[in-house]
């Protein structure tokens, strides 16, 4: 699950890709979370220095510490 404070990768969507490929190229820290009862879970993540933009959940994927 994400939540604020995390890193993460944005999933490439829109028949570019397949949707379980993820963009390794930027990662971006999430800086809000947008819950409205009965829609998908939007984050305000910014990537590369870049201006924050909206996302919804199913368009990122959390980078997972592996070192334990």
């Amino acid at each position: 699950m994400i939540s604020v404070g995390d890193i993460v990768y944005r999933k490439r969507t829109n028949g570019i890709l397949a949707s379980n490929r993820i963009s390794k190229g930027s990662i971006g820290l999430v800086i809000k979370e947008y819950k409205d009862p009965g829609a998908v879970t939007q984050f305000f993540v910014q990537f590369d220095q870049r201006r924050p933009k909206w996302y919804y959940q199913h368009h990122l994927q959390k980078i997972h510490n592996i070192a334990g």
